[in-house]
């Protein structure tokens, strides 16, 4: 419980510093949900442009969605891997 008490003091404490009437919301939260945003969109573009097995395709969304953001790191190592291992087939050249 002694976390609880040390984020119960950190908040009081922000909550003194913010002029009254502003919302007391700090720096990092915010660039966190920027990162989130990010790599949410990033995420959902490449799935769009995927194609994906019957079981891993809703799999992937709930992943990205729920786990915020190594959920949408662990999908780009995965497609990374994935692309890696079966690289898409290149025409042959014309003579």
């Amino acid at each position: 419980m002694i976390g609880a008490e040390v984020l119960l003091t950190a908040l009081t404490l922000l909550a003194e510093q913010t002029p009254p009437g502003s919302v007391a919301v700090p720096w990092w939260l915010r660039f966190g949900l920027l990162v989130y945003g990010a790599l949410l969109v990033a995420a959902f573009m490449v799935y769009v442009q995927t194609r994906h097995e019957r079981p891993w395709n809703l799999l992937w969304v709930l992943i990205i969605v729920l786990v915020p953001i190594l959920g949408a790191v662990a999908y780009f190592v995965a497609q990374t891997v994935r692309y890696r291992r079966n690289p898409p087939a290149r025409p042959s050249p014309h003579r």
